[in-house]
C-alpha cells in the first residue's frame, strides 16, 4: 500500500494512512470514492473537508497529484478501445462485386443468394491461401486485412497478389453474364482489435479508391505501392480527388505480377546499394564454382537471418560469374506456395520459356520441347513430364505409358535434375535456389537427388536459407560446404550508411543512432538510412544535411511488417511490449515486477504465465538471456524490434506503464535513484509526470557534472 501512503503524505493526510489501508483503499479507486465511503473513515472535520478537496482535485488532474494513478480519460479511452487493442500497419483491400443490383433485380432471391455465396467463397478462397483475414462480409463485397491478426513480412505483396487472383477466380464463378470484380487496397497505421474494426484514415483511403477503379481493375494507394517495389507491373494514376479525402491521393492500378525472377530482383527493381564486406564468402563461392568445373559439382548451404545479406550475396555472385559466361539458373521458394508442389521449378520454366499469360498449350509444348530436345538433347518422351508439371496438355503429342502415381514422380523428378545437368554440360552454370526454408517436400526431394547426383556435373549449386531451416542430412556431403553470413562490423555500416547518403555528413549523432538502431543487418540499414532521408526532417545543404527536427518513429514502414511477424509469429506480443518500455535490456527482477502490474492485460497475474512468456521471448530468438533466474537479464538483439513492440503500444496505454515502472524501480531498486537517475527521468516525463522528471534530469546533469562528464551534462 505504499502508493496510498505516498499520495497521502503528497495531502498531508499522511497521518490517516491505516484508516485507508484497513480499508484496501488505493490510489486506483481514489477518484471513485462516494461521500459516503468518505464518511466511514471517520475523519475529524478539518481533514475531511481536506480529503474531498484533494478527490475533487483528483478527478480533474489525476497525475497531477499522483503520477500513479492513470487519469480518468485514459482509464475510459484503454476500456472503449479493449485490452487486445494495438496499433499496427495493415494493408486493407476491399473487394466489391460489380453489377450487384442489376443481379438482384434479374435474378431470383434464391439464386441471388446461391450467387454470391459462390463469389464469397471463391475469393475467400484465395484471400486464405494469402493468409488474409476477412474482416467484414458487406454482401456483395468483402474488406479484408494483410497484417492482422498475423502480420508477414511482405502483407502488401500478398494483399495485391490475392487482389489479381480474385479477379480471375471470380470470372470462373458460374454466371450469365460472367461475374466480375473491382478490388481496392491502402496501407497504413491503424488502430485494432478482436472487438473492433480497423479504425484510422487507412480503411476510408481503401475503400475511396473503388472510384478509380474499373471493372476486373486492381487500384491501389501509393503507401501500398512503395512497399511492392517491382514484384508488379504498375500503371500510375497519378494524383487524384477523391470524395471525402481532403488532399489529392495518388493512386496505380496493378496490370500483372512482374517477370522478377527472385524476391531481391523484385525489391530492389531500381536501386542497388554497393556490397559492404563480403568478399571472404564470396570468395568461397567463387572458389566453389571454379572446383565444380576441375574436380566436379559442388554445393553450397548460404545460412544467415532476415535482412543479413543471402540474396544480396548471391546476386553479386551472379554478376560476376555472367561476367565470365556462367549462366545463371535461378529457382525462388515462396512462402504461399509451400504446399504446391514443385512451384519453384514451374516458376522457372514458365520464365525461362516466357510463356505469355493467355499463350496457346500447342505454343507452349512446342517451346517446351525446342529446350528439352532441340537445346538439351534430351529424350522426347521426357518432355511429358515437364508438361505435365505446367499443366500443358500433351496426351495427343505422346503415346500413353502404363505407370503408377509414384513411378510418374520419380521420372518427373529424375526429369528435372536431368535437364539441370544437360544445361550445365552445355554452357557453365551455376543453380541458385533462394529461401529453402520455404521449399515445398517435393521440392526438397529433387534438391536430395540433385545433391547425390551433382558430384559428377560440372555445376555449382547454391541454396540459401535461414537459420531455422533443419538442414536435411543429404547436405553433409564432401563436397557440400555450409556458409553462416554474420552481422557488419560498425565500420562497414558506416560505410553503407556513407555510400546511402553519397558522402554527405549527417547532423549531430544522427549516424550513430543509426549504427546503434540496426546492429550489423545491412538492410536494416539500408531502409533505416533511405527513411531518415525521406522524412522530410532533413535539409539538403550541399556537402552535409541539416535537422529540421526530430524523428518520431525509428520504424520505416518498409521494415514494420517484417519486424511485426516476428513478434506476432513468435506468440510473445504482450511481454515484448513490456520489456520494450523498460529499454531494451531489463532484469528479470524489474519485469516480473511490472508486468503483474499492467493494467491492459491480466495475463501475467496467472500463476506460471509470466515465465512461461518469457521463456517464448527468448526461444524466439528476439532477445537475449543473460545469466540464471532469478538474476538473469534480458536484452533485444535488435534496437528496431523493441522499436516496433513499443510503437504497437496504444499511445494511451504507455504513460501508465512507464508510472508503473518509475514506482516499481522506486519502491524494490532506490539506489538507482543515485546511480541511475536518468533511467527514472525517462520514465517519468515519458508517464507525463514532468515535475519529478525534471527533478531526476536535473539530478542526473548533477551527477553528470560532478563526474566533470560536461558532454553529457550539457546533452
Amino acid at each position: 500500500m505504499a502508493g496510498i501512503r505516498e499520495w497521502l503524505l503528497e495531502v498531508g493526510l499522511e497521518q490517516y494512512a491505516s484508516a485507508f489501508v484497513a480499508r484496501n483503499i488505493t490510489p486506483e479507486v481514489l477518484p471513485d470514492l462516494s461521500e459516503s465511503d468518505i464518511d466511514r473513515l471517520a475523519l475529524p472535520h478539518e481533514p475531511r473537508h481536506k480529503l474531498l478537496i484533494a478527490i475533487h482535485a483528483l478527478r480533474g488532474n489525476v497525475t497531477r497529484i499522483n503520477p500513479y494513478i492513470p487519469s480518468r480519460g485514459s482509464r475510459r479511452a484503454q476500456a472503449v478501445l479493449g485490452h487486445g487493442a494495438e496499433r499496427r500497419q495493415l494493408t486493407v483491400m476491399f473487394c466489391d462485386l460489380v453489377g450487384s443490383t442489376a443481379l438482384s433485380q434479374r435474378l431470383d432471391p434464391e439464386e441471388l443468394s446461391v450467387l454470391m455465396l459462390e463469389y464469397r467463397m471463391a475469393a475467400a478462397e484465395v484471400i486464405e491461401r494469402y493468409e488474409g483475414h476477412v474482416a467484414q462480409d458487406l454482401g456483395d463485397g468483402l474488406m479484408c486485412y494483410f497484417g492482422w491478426p498475423h502480420a508477414h513480412e511482405d502483407n502488401a505483396v500478398r494483399c495485391v497478389r490475392s487482389a489479381l487472383e480474385i479477379v480471375q477466380a471470380v470470372k470462373e464463378v458460374s454466371s450469365v453474364p460472367q461475374l466480375s470484380v473491382r478490388v481496392t487496397a491502402a496501407t497504413g497505421p491503424v488502430v485494432v482489435s478482436r472487438t473492433m474494426r480497423a479504425i484510422g484514415e487507412t480503411p476510408n483511403l481503401a475503400d475511396k479508391l473503388k472510384a478509380l477503379a474499373g471493372h476486373d481493375e486492381v487500384v491501389i494507394s501509393d503507401a501500398t505501392q512503395r512497399l511492392l517495389g517491382g514484384a508488379f507491373d504498375l500503371d500510375d494514376l497519378g494524383e487524384n480527388e477523391l470524395p471525402g479525402i481532403t488532399k489529392p491521393v495518388r493512386a496505380w492500378r496493378v496490370l500483372r505480377v512482374g517477370d522478377a525472377p527472385s524476391r531481391f530482383d523484385a525489391s530492389h527493381a531500381t536501386h542497388l546499394t554497393p556490397l559492404v564486406g563480403r568478399e571472404e564468402e564470396l570468395g568461397v563461392l567463387l572458389d566453389h564454382q571454379q572446383l565444380s568445373q576441375d574436380t566436379g559439382g559442388q554445393v553450397a548451404m548460404l545460412s544467415g537471418e532476415p535482412g543479413i545479406g543471402k540474396s544480396r550475396v548471391l546476386n553479386e555472385l551472379r554478376k560476376r560469374l555472367e561476367a565470365q559466361g556462367v549462366q545463371a539458373l535461378r529457382f525462388q521458394c515462396l512462402p504461399y506456395y509451400v504446399d504446391h508442389a514443385l512451384w519453384p521449378s514451374i516458376d522457372h520454366f514458365e520464365r525461362t520459356l516466357k510463356f505469355a499469360r493467355d499463350e496457346a498449350p500447342e505454343s507452349k509444348l512446342r517451346k517446351l520441347e525446342a529446350l528439352m530436345t532441340g537445346e538439351f538433347g534430351l529424350p522426347l518422351d521426357d518432355v511429358r513430364f515437364i508438361a505435365s508439371l505446367l499443366s500443358i496438355p500433351c496426351d495427343a503429342r505422346f503415346a500413353p505409358r502404363a505407370m503408377t502415381p509414384q513411378q510418374n514422380k520419380d521420372e518427373t523428378l529424375r526429369t528435372l535434375v536431368d535437364t539441370l545437368e544437360a544445361a550445365a554440360r552445355k554452357c557453365p552454370s551455376v543453380v541458385l535456389f533462394e529461401d529453402v526454408h520455404w521449399a515445398d517436400a517435393t521440392t526438397l526431394e529433387v534438391l536430395e537427388l540433385l545433391v547425390k547426383r551433382v558430384k559428377a556435373m560440372p555445376l555449382l549449386v547454391v541454396l540459401t536459407h535461414r537459420p531455422q531451416f533443419q538442414r536435411p542430412s543429404w547436405v553433409n556431403q564432401g563436397h557440400a560446404v555450409a556458409i553462416d553470413l554474420g552481422r557488419l562490423t560498425e565500420e562497414q555500416s558506416a560505410t553503407m550508411i556513407w555510400r546511402l547518403v553519397r558522402g554527405k555528413a549527417l547532423p549531430g549523432d544522427l549516424t550513430v543512432e543509426i549504427l546503434k538502431r540496426t546492429d550489423g543487418l545491412p538492410l536494416f540499414v539500408e531502409e533505416l538510412t533511405k527513411s531518415v532521408l525521406e522524412s522530410g526532417k532533413l535539409k539538403d545543404a550541399g556537402d552535409r544535411y541539416e535537422s529540421l527536427g526530430p524523428f518520431h518513429s525509428w520504424v520505416p514502414p518498409t521494415l514494420q511488417d517484417s519486424l511485426m511477424s516476428r513478434l506476432d509469429h513468435a506468440n510473445v506480443k504482450e511481454i515484448a511490449q513490456v520489456g520494450a518500455a523498460i529499454g531494451r535490456e531489463f532484469s528479470h527482477e524489474l519485469v516480473s515486477a511490472v508486468a503483474p502490474r499492467v493494467e491492459w492485460t491480466k495475463t501475467f497475474r496467472e500463476a506460471g504465465e509470466l515465465q512461461r512468456a518469457l521463456d517464448r521471448l527468448t526461444a524466439s530468438g528476439l532477445v537475449a538471456r543473460r545469466g540464471t533466474l532469478p538474476e538473469a537479464s534480458y536484452s533485444f538483439k535488435h534496437a528496431l524490434v523493441q522499436d516496433a513492440a513499443y510503437d504497437s503500444l496504444l499511445k494511451v496505454k504507455r504513460p501508465g506503464l512507464h508510472a508503473q515502472i518509475a514506482r516499481t524501480i522506486e519502491e524494490r531498486f532506490p539506489n538507482l535513484e543515485d546511480t541511475e537517475p536518468e533511467l527514472l527521468a525517462i520514465h517519468h516525463s515519458r508517464a507525463g509526470h514532468f515535475e519529478r522528471g525534471a527533478t531526476y534530469w536535473i539530478k542526473a546533469g548533477q551527477r553528470a557534472l560532478s563526474r566533470m562528464a560536461l558532454k553529457e551534462a550539457i546533452a
